[in-house]
């Protein structure tokens, strides 16, 4: 990353990372059904763009807080939540008519999720292409204390098999996407264009939800003073991606017979995707010992991480809490 004057340049291409490509090509093979048929990609009636994307990041509580808003009865949340349309190597040839199909007109709110529209420098084009097609868009973004979410990022690629590297290994490398995804204000640069940009730490809200909800509910525009019991649940715990039900799990869905279980999951009704959720994920475990990154790596990483730390706290008015020191 280089700085000129009080922009940060965002890096012209990405080195090769096999974690990284294993990761993004099953998000384009979980709509090759999609592909194949007409009738899929069809316009249907009340279709619409979304007004409101959270663009990342990898590993920052996306999940969750796109169910969470879900449950607002004037926001829609797609199904399957990443959708990755605006990429142009993932989803993009599917088509507008595919992409505003999977959204309600008759909902005040209408959102996605997809963290690979921020993977700088792998995938480029995704701001100028939301601001062309949805000039309106609200966007959100999730962070997460940087360090953290490269290990909860390399237990996750891990354990779905993408990642076959000790993690020393994996971050031997200075510019790989573990260290790209965690430079939040780098990611930024090429959204900043919008004006309407929420920041929200996963640490807030893990710590403090229902506040954080009022306050995504009243950037979204709807009513801030929903709640819901379901937002205690938490989706996709990173302690569950070493565990021997996720593992088994990940490799059944990829067999040819069992593919469209992974490409369908998110379609399915809430109470039953979160029954799934109970037995594959675990959401009452305790969090698992994360992996201890050698010193010297762990302070390398602080370095690199302390100016783009600064400029998303400049940026979002506020410091995140329980976040290392940078």
């Amino acid at each position: 990353m280089t700085e000129t004057g009080t922009e940060t340049q965002v890096p012209r291409s990405a080195p090769y990372d096999p974690a990284d490509e294993a990761m993004c090509s099953r998000a384009r093979e979980r709509y090759a059904a999609d592909r194949r048929s007409r009738l899929r990609r069809r316009r249907k009636r009340h279709a619409a763009m979304p007004n409101l994307i959270i663009i990342g990041g990898l590993k920052c509580g996306t999940t969750s807080i796109h169910h969470y808003l879900g449950l607002h009865p004037e926001v829609q949340m797609s199904k399957p939540k990443e959708l990755n349309f605006f990429v142009e190597e993932l989803n993009w040839d599917l088509g507008l008519d595919w992409y505003a199909s999977r959204f309600d007109s008759r909902f005040r709110v209408r959102g996605e999720s997809s963290p690979h529209y921020t993977n700088e420098p792998r995938y480029k084009g995704v701001s100028e292409r939301i601001r062309e097609h949805c000039p309106d868009a609200k966007l959100i973004y999730m962070v997460r204390d940087p360090i953290k979410r490269i290990l909860s990022h390399w237990v996750h690629a891990t354990g779905a098999g993408y990642e076959r590297r000790p993690l020393e290994a994996a971050l031997s490398a200075p510019d790989t996407a573990y260290v790209h995804r965690s430079m939040y204000w780098m990611q930024l640069q090429p959204h900043l264009e919008h004006e309407r940009i929420a920041v929200i730490a996963q640490e807030e809200l893990q710590a403090d939800r229902a506040e954080t909800m009022r306050r995504a509910f009243r950037f979204a525009g709807v009513d801030e003073n929903f709640t819901s019991e379901q937002f205690d649940r938490e989706w996709e715990k990173s302690s569950a991606k070493q565990g021997d039900k996720y593992q088994v799990m990940e490799r059944l869905i990829k067999l040819p017979g069992l593919r469209s279980l992974d490409r369908n999951f998110d379609r399915l009704p809430e109470s039953l995707r979160w029954m799934v959720e109970k037995v594959v994920h675990d959401p009452e475990k305790p969090p698992a010992p994360k992996p201890e990154l050698p010193e010297q790596v762990e302070d390398t990483l602080r370095e690199r991480f302390r100016d783009d730390v600064a400029r998303l706290h400049e940026f979002a008015g506020r410091e995140f809490p329980n976040w290392n020191s940078y």
